[in-house]
């Protein structure tokens, strides 16, 4: 069932012209913004003849920190589209005539974003690429930093369906995601005023443990926390399925 759940999202979600048109937006920016890196990396280059970083470190880490800041704009309102929209529609209804658990709706639409979220990530990952033409790339560091990305983007995907769910209103819901994804993007910098807490808050911001991916460096404490924050709001969005439109 969660199967024909993502197909039947996938089908939605791509034929919508909205679909299409925040793609390409998207990738508009991340293009003019690649471009932008690299020029201020030629132009440093011609200027000094040492480098203190290569060119890994020099534009795949600010490309791939843009790319979720970009993502991050974009994830509340496909959620939203795939829960809220669909209540006010009337087409949730199909879901309640189906032999399917709550947390399998979830899990199908999870699945969607995923998909999209993978697709964005190879598509967007072919101009890195093109350094290799003129340089020597560390694949170290951009597999870790795709895999960063991933698993930020993943965790900040469980938390945009499990608030969505509990919501009939998109604009509501759009409202509270975009407050709960600006808390943890800025716990980091709150947590400073905390006193002898501060190191302890400072590693549940959601851009914490992805400066450590964009770095070249996987740790099992970071992927573990997104592997959590995943697991934990995908079973409350769930109970807030089943709570709020059962």
């Amino acid at each position: 069932m969660i199967l024909s759940i993502t197909r039947h999202e996938l089908r939605q979600v791509f034929g919508k012209a909205k679909t299409w048109y925040c793609l390409a937006v998207l990738q508009a920016l991340l293009a003019v913004i690649f471009n932008w890196l690299i020029s201020n990396f030629l132009k440093n280059q011609a200027i000094t003849d040492t480098m203190h970083y290569g060119i890994t470190e020099e534009v795949l880490h600010p490309f791939y920190a843009w790319f979720a800041l970009l993502a991050l704009i974009l994830l509340p309102m496909l959620a939203t589209q795939m829960l809220c929209a669909e209540k006010q529609r009337g087409t949730i209804v199909n879901y309640y005539c189906a032999p399917i658990t709550p947390m399998q709706v979830i899990l199908g639409k999870f699945f969607t974003l995923n998909i999209l979220l993978v697709m964005l990530l190879a598509y967007s990952s072919v101009m890195p690429l093109s350094i290799m033409r003129s340089g020597a790339l560390d694949w170290g560091q951009y597999i870790s930093s795709l895999v960063g990305v991933y698993l930020m983007l993943s965790a900040a995907m469980a938390i945009c369906l499990s608030l969505s769910s509990m919501f009939a209103n998109v604009i509501r819901a759009n409202m509270l995601i975009l407050i709960a994804l600006a808390s943890f993007v800025l716990l980091e910098w709150a947590a400073q005023y905390t006193g002898r807490h501060a190191m302890f808050l400072q590693t549940f911001g959601l851009l914490k443990p992805l400066k450590g991916f964009l770095a070249g460096v996987i740790t099992l404490r970071a992927t573990a926390y997104y592997s959590l924050l995943v697991l934990g709001f995908l079973c409350l969005g769930s109970w807030g399925y089943a709570r709020r439109w059962q």
